[in-house]
C-alpha cells in the first residue's frame, strides 16, 4: 500500500488538536522524553479515534525499559552498518547557523539518533498489530531514558534557499518519500554544513548497499516489535467497532507504512552525519599543534539530561 504520488500529509499539531487528542500527544512526548511531538504522532492525531486505541496499545510498551534498549539497539546497528558499508568522509561541522540555532549539530545529531530508532520501532509494530498481535505479555522494567529539554529549529521553506529547497526535493523524489522530514530541515539551520553533507549522501541515496542497510534495518525492527514486553493489537476489526472507518483505516496503514519507509532513511541519514562530523573532529585533533587539546564546546541552553 503505497504512498499516492502528490497526496498531501495532514498534521495536527498539539497546539490545535482537541482537548482529548492534545492530552494524548503531550503523555506521548513526555514519555518519549521528547518536548515536542513527533511528526509521526501528528499524522496520527489527523484519525483521533485511531490515536486513542493506538496509545492505549501502546502506551505499555513506551513504560518499559525494554522499548528504550530496543531503540539503543537499532541506533547501534545503523551506526555498524553505515561504519562498515558506506564510504563517508569528513563533513566540516560549520556552527555558524541560522538565528533561531539554540543547538550545536552534534546535539541535533544526539536527539534524532535517539528518537528515530523508537519511532522506526513503534511503526514496525504497529504495521503488524494491524494484522494480529505482536509482543509478548512479560515483566517489565520500568523506563530509562534520556530527556532533552529543547527540540531542534527546523527550517522552513520560506527561509531555505532556492539550493536547499532543490536538495529536499530531491531526496523526496529519489526515495519515494511523502513529506520532507524535519530532520533534514534541522540540519539545513547551517547551509554550509548541510550543502556539503548532502553532496556526499547524495551519492550513496541510488547505490544497492543504501537500499539493502534500509531493508535490514526494517527487517530488525519488524522483529524486535515482537521482542515487545507486552501485547499491541489494532486489528481492522477493532478499530471498526471503535468508530474508524474503512478509508480512515486505509489512510492510517498508508500514513504508518509511509513513516516506516521514510524512517529506515532517515536513521542512516542521521548515522551518516553523526560519522561525517565524527571525522572531521578526528581531522582536526590531528591539525592542533602539540601540547593543545581541543575543546569541543556546545552552545548553551542545550538539551539533554538522564532520566
Amino acid at each position: 500500500m503505497r504512498w499516492k504520488r502528490g497526496q498531501r500529509l495532514k498534521l495536527v499539531s498539539e497546539t490545535e488538536a482537541p482537548t482529548c487528542t492534545r492530552k494524548i500527544l503531550r503523555e506521548i512526548r513526555e514519555r518519549l522524553g521528547v518536548p515536542a511531538v513527533p511528526k509521526l504522532y501528528e499524522a496520527y492525531a489527523a484519525f483521533p479515534e485511531f490515536l486513542e486505541i493506538h496509545w492505549q496499545v501502546f502506551r505499555p510498551a513506551l513504560q518499559s525499559r525494554q522499548f528504550f534498549l530496543m531503540g539503543s539497539r537499532l541506533a547501534a546497528e545503523s551506526y555498524t552498518r553505515a561504519h562498515n558499508y558506506f564510504e563517508i568522509r569528513a563533513i566540516g561541522r560549520c556552527e555558524a547557523g541560522s538565528q533561531t540555532t539554540v543547538l550545536s549539530i552534534s546535539q541535533v545529531l544526539d536527539y534524532y539518533q535517539y528518537l528515530d530508532p523508537l519511532l522506526l520501532l513503534i511503526t514496525a509494530a504497529q504495521m503488524q498489530a494491524f494484522e494480529g498481535p505482536v509482543g509478548e505479555p512479560l515483566r517489565s522494567e520500568p523506563a530509562i531514558h534520556i530527556e532533552f529539554a529543547a527540540a531542534p529549529p527546523t527550517l522552513c521553506d520560506g527561509s531555505a534557499s532556492p539550493e536547499l529547497q532543490r536538495s529536499w526535493c530531491e531526496r523526496k523524489k529519489l526515495l519515494e518519500l511523502a513529506f520532507i522530514s524535519e530532520e533534514h530541515r534541522a540540519l539545513a539551520c547551517w547551509p554550509e554544513f548541510y550543502v556539503e553533507y548532502w553532496a556526499a549522501l547524495k551519492e550513496l541515496l541510488q547505490s544497492p548497499v543504501y537500499a539493502d542497510c534500509r531493508y535490514r534495518l526494517a527487517e530488525s525492527a519488524l522483529k524486535m516489535a515482537g521482542e515487545l514486553p507486552v501485547r499491541v493489537e489494532t486489528a481492522v476489526s477493532q478499530l471498526l467497532d471503535a468508530g474508524v472507518n474503512d478509508e480512515q483505516i486505509t489512510s492510517v496503514m498508508r500514513v504508518t507504512e509511509a513513516f516506516m519507509q521514510a524512517l529506515t532513511g532517515l536513521v542512516l541519514d542521521i548515522t551518516f552525519a553523526r560519522i561525517g562530523v565524527e571525522k572531521d573532529a578526528e581531522q582536526e585533533a590531528h591539525r592542533q599543534p602539540p601540547g593543545r587539546s581541543v575543546q569541543n564546546q556546545e552552545k548553551t541552553g542545550s538539551p539533554v539530561r538522564a532520566a
